[in-house]
């Protein structure tokens, strides 16, 4: 097994491992889990499991196992058996897609964050006794950082946990409904009222608008250039020869002429008085020509046969 190490921790033989895999791990997913889990520099130990007690090995930039050497009294043969006993509950089975991840309880419970002790393939069967302190045990492929713990049971924070934890800042369309706990993201057009969301329908004339989110109202900012534009958009499509044949055989070809060279015209014109600075032509009416209902209802025939 390959395992991530918090380096700067491993050199104070402080084992917080952020992530644990029978092969190397690319660089964008180690990358990804350093800034998951807030962590400067790696260091990758290979071996079985993480040592319980070790020492960092500058020479090597590795870890070893620390064995305290004491003077031991002769055991009988019952005291070897037990001295030999594995920590470790061999009646579970070892699963590649699960690891038993160890962190520590009382910094769980004031941080709320998962600060990981050791990672082990298999569960041990006193946890308290191995590492001389309470933990939390989250079985798993992985284990997250900013965590909730409801019945000794760890899972992930969720979005309005860790706002109210100052974990995360709310974004500038996010608000939080304290009586759902929870986080929406509003659109252009929605708000919050008695903890509902509630969505403004902008007027479809509004062809260039502008969402207040102080007076929850859309703001019209359509110009007659945005107008005539739009216009001109709209039934320039029609322009080829098989169409204008159409609409020659109908009566509607002159109409459809006259118009679009007018809407022409009017374009230049409102572009140029833009370009000096003016959204309108002063002491002049604009006045977009339209379509007559004739022409309309052969431009709704025309786009079924296009879109079609």
């Amino acid at each position: 097994m390959y395992f991530y190490l918090d380096k700067d921790l491993a050199k104070q033989s402080v084992a917080k491992c952020i992530a644990a895999s029978e092969k190397m791990i690319d660089e964008i997913e180690l990358e990804k889990r350093k800034e998951y889990f807030q962590v400067n520099e790696v260091l990758i130990f290979e071996g079985n499991d993480i040592p319980h007690k070790f020492v960092y090995n500058e020479v090597l930039d590795t870890i070893e196992e620390f064995i305290e050497v004491t003077e031991q009294p002769a055991l009988f043969v019952e005291d070897r058996a037990l001295q030999a006993e594995s920590d470790f509950d061999e009646s579970i089975e070892i699963d590649p897609e699960k690891q038993y991840f160890y962190i520590d309880k009382e910094y769980a419970d004031k941080y709320f964050k998962s600060q990981i002790i050791a990672v082990f393939p298999q569960p041990l069967k006193n946890p308290a006794v191995y590492f001389n302190k309470e933990v939390y045990q989250h079985v798993g492929k992985d284990i997250p950082y900013y965590i909730t713990v409801e019945d000794n049971t760890i899972r992930e924070a969720t979005e309005y946990e860790k706002y109210k934890r100052a974990q995360k800042k709310l974004e500038e369309n996010e608000v939080a409904i304290d009586s759902k706990k929870t986080i929406v993201s509003l659109a252009e057009g929605q708000y919050v009222e008695a903890d509902e969301v509630i969505t403004v329908p902008c007027p479809t004339e509004y062809l260039v608008k502008e969402w207040d989110k102080a007076k929850y109202i859309w703001i019209d900012l359509t110009t007659d250039l945005d107008r005539t534009r739009a216009l001109y958009n709209e039934y320039n499509s029609m322009n080829d020869s098989i169409t204008l044949i159409e609409l020659e055989e109908q009566g509607l070809k002159t109409e459809y002429v006259d118009m679009m060279k007018e809407l022409r015209a009017l374009i230049i014109q409102l572009e140029t008085q833009k370009q000096a600075g003016f959204l309108a032509i002063e002491s002049t009416e604009i006045v977009i020509p339209t379509p007559s209902e004739p022409l309309r209802k052969f431009r709704e025939r025309f786009l079924v046969i296009k879109e079609g």
